[in-house]
């Protein structure tokens, strides 16, 4: 039986680039106001909004994206 090859981390570093800057970049500016503006305070605000990211990015994104570029992962 063969152990599976792990990625390169350079190649890890890219895949999670992927998925992380999306998400930051549509979630943070769409529900940060919304959270502020119900009085939520702006350092509970980015402590939930980058749990919601975190959990987004390792159930979710990371898992896709390793699904679409496993070839290339495995090189």
């Amino acid at each position: 039986m063969t152990v599976p090859k792990e990625p390169k981390k350079w190649k890890m570093a890219i895949i999670i680039w992927i998925a992380i800057v999306p998400l930051i970049f549509t979630i943070m500016p769409f529900f940060k106001p919304r959270l502020l503006a119900l009085g939520l305070s702006a350092i509970l605000t980015d402590l939930f909004l980058t749990t919601v990211l975190v959990i987004l990015m390792v159930y979710i994104a990371q898992p896709l994206l390793m699904k679409l570029f496993g070839n290339w992962l495995n090189k």
